[in-house]
């Protein structure tokens, strides 16, 4: 018997596509508004979406022929019942698994229980089986579905939920209803016990914990069902933006007719050091591969003699050292000199730890005027105030560093840890896995970047990349995130001949491919 197929939705803004994600309370409000603005009561959206889940089921898995649904307490659950029933009426197999029996649901779960119920189909109370008979039922079944939390959960799963969920797990073929239970829907934080998707149904809009890091990897694919009324009818600001590729070409700034040089921005990168002569210079290949004007390297003398032949088309300040590293009694004097060589600066690729290293760090941040970029090392040392115009680029070991905390813990919590660093320096451009951008106010997941990236000096790269859209006078913001979506695209058009084997230089000459694209 055939089954009804449902088409994805989603919505325009200007001339490209705007991925957003509404956190749980916006998605709550939005089912308030509904029976107020439309006149459809809660239980004809709880059928919306459990026919659409049924729907995106039944096209994603046509083969299938036996459906495990487990559903939890809430209203999730009720969506499960929802699918369950129409899965049914199209001849699949169905067995459901719930956490309490049909009547015992409240409001909306409870009409979908007992119409569940009354359809005729397997309906077990999980606490009247053993663990061995829910186990088995999940080997036996082509998919397994999770309705036992929604987005509203917070903690670990409990009780018979966290049996089910741990009994079902390690199935090949899950799909979530809404959000993966265990995973925090507005922060992607996850329990100690999360169900890992292979396919996520999100419901009326996707939320935050789909897009990032540790829960979008528990999500697998997402796709969103429909509930009867448009998003943006009902839904306001979002607590998320995504940005992909295809935002490089609204983003990109136009180059104005009769331009030259100087005009095209002037980046000064500040860094380097005996151990570390390199970083400095994928810094600057990769401004210039963005389209910069001028980029000046501000390196220590024996840096500068060493590299000034490798990037020729970049301008060498060599800077007093002592022991391989600046020397910053030396540097003091002469840093007004270099002030009026950029219109933005790129502090710390390469610049190593040295105390006079970081005493010129902190000498920079006070002293310099105009837009910059802290990376690397540069992280190492406290800096007294925040700054609108400062972005820091982190990766989960600095970013610890500076917040005090575990990299476990920054990994565990991105979207916070990316607020607190926002805190402390302006913009935050936290590195990893969907990679996030905050001003403290709003909040950016890059879509872009994967593990073609984790190679050493790509950090480098990205603040090259960074820079010179500062010096090109972007918002911070802005910059922070263009130069990571040039990045993130760079590796991904390299990554199509393979992971292994790409070096930082190859992203940075890769930059040149992605804007000739855009």
């Amino acid at each position: 018997m055939a089954i009804t197929r449902s088409r994805s939705l989603c919505w325009k803004n200007g001339d490209r596509s705007v991925k957003k994600y509404f956190g749980s309370s916006a998605v709550r409000e939005a089912d308030k508004k509904c029976p107020e603005f439309f006149g459809i009561s809660g239980d004809i959206l709880m059928e919306n979406a459990g026919r659409g889940a049924a729907d995106i089921i039944a096209e994603h898995y046509p083969d299938a022929r036996s459906v495990l649904i487990l559903c939890g307490p809430g209203n999730n659950g009720g969506d499960g019942f929802v699918a369950a029933r129409h899965l049914d009426a199209a001849g699949y197999s169905v067995t459901v698994i719930s956490a309490m029996a049909p009547e015992d649901y409240r409001n909306e779960a409870r009409f979908a229980a007992v119409a569940a119920a009354k359809s005729g189909m397997r309906i077990s109370r999980a606490d009247s089986l053993d663990d061995r008979d829910i186990y088995s039922a999940a080997r036996e079944s082509d998919v397994v579905v999770d309705a036992l939390l929604g987005t509203g959960s917070r903690g670990d799963p409990r009780g018979e939920v966290r049996r089910l969920a741990e009994l079902s797990s390690g199935h090949a073929h899950v799909v979530a209803l809404d959000i993966p239970s265990g995973v925090n829907a507005d922060t992607g934080e996850i329990g100690s016990v999360s169900v890992r998707a292979e396919l996520t149904i999100a419901f009326l809009a996707e939320k935050p914990g789909h897009a990032v890091a540790p829960g979008v990897f528990m999500c697998g694919k997402t796709v969103t069902a429909g509930i009867g009324v448009k998003p943006g009818a009902v839904l306001d600001s979002p607590a998320l933006t995504g940005y992909g590729a295809s935002d490089i070409f609204t983003m990109l700034p136009e180059p104005p007719r009769g331009i030259h040089k100087n005009s095209r921005g002037r980046l000064l990168i500040l860094g380097g050091s005996r151990n570390y002569r390199g970083a400095p210079l994928l810094s600057a290949l990769a401004a210039l591969r963005a389209g910069c004007g001028l980029v000046t390297l501000a390196v220590p003398e024996s840096v500068a003699a060493s590299a000034a032949s490798l990037l020729p088309e970049a301008v060498f300040a060599p800077l007093p050292e002592k022991n391989g590293h600046i020397d910053f009694d030396g540097f003091k004097k002469i840093f007004p000199a270099l002030e009026n060589g950029g219109d933005s600066l790129v502090l710390g690729p390469g610049l190593g730890r040295s105390p006079d290293a970081l005493r010129a760090a902190r000498f920079v941040y006070d002293m310099w005027t105009k837009p910059l970029l802290i990376d690397a090392d540069a992280l190492r040392t406290s800096y007294p105030k925040r700054r609108d115009d400062a972005i820091a680029t982190p990766h989960a070991g600095e970013a610890a560093h500076v917040l005090g905390v575990s990299s476990a813990e920054v990994d565990a919590r991105r979207i916070k840890s990316c607020a607190s660093l926002a805190e402390k320096f302006g913009v935050a451009l936290l590195k990893g896995p969907h990679t996030l951008v905050s001003d403290g106010r709003e909040t950016r997941v890059i879509l872009e970047g994967g593990p073609e990236l984790a190679v050493p000096g790509s950090g480098d790269v990205l603040s090259g990349v960074i820079g010179a859209y500062l010096a090109s006078g972007m918002k911070p913001i802005e910059a922070a995130t263009l130069g990571e979506l040039v990045h993130g695209t760079s590796g991904k058009i390299l990554s199509s001949r393979g992971v292994n084997g790409i070096l930082a230089r190859d992203i940075a000459d890769g930059v040149r491919d992605v804007l000739q694209k855009a």
